[in-house]
């Protein structure tokens, strides 16, 4: 099998939610300091559906539990479907629609999902 390009994935978390995120009914209140916040997700279009975007996502559960870390949150463009459809099969659960300020780049809404470790 070839291998996988470094660049042709991300992932990155940390502890720091958009403003948006403060308005939210999450399912879970805790302090940030024990969540983390899936900031960006990208896998390049040349390697969808293979199984990138799973590995990525069990990746970050793993470093997750790892770290003693009891939940993960993350936002998602509205109308960015394969991503949605990724998070829901590994069950991350839709908790609102918000504004995150992106309307300028014809980002208008966010849809929010959390997932309990």
């Amino acid at each position: 099998m070839e291998a996988i390009p470094l660049h042709s994935k991300t992932v990155i978390l940390d502890h720091h939610p958009d403003d948006a995120y403060n308005n939210v009914k999450w399912k879970v209140d805790a302090d940030y300091s024990r969540i983390f916040v899936i900031r960006t997700f990208v896998v390049h279009p040349s390697f969808l559906k293979i199984g990138i975007g799973r590995a990525l996502m069990d990746y970050s559960l793993k470093l997750a539990q790892q770290s003693g870390l009891k939940f993960i949150r993350l936002d998602v463009y509205e109308n960015n479907f394969p991503a949605i459809s990724l998070y829901e099969r590994c069950g991350f659960e839709y908790i609102d629609t918000v504004d995150l300020g992106l309307g300028n780049y014809g980002l208008d809404w966010f849809k929010l999902y959390e997932k309990v470790i």
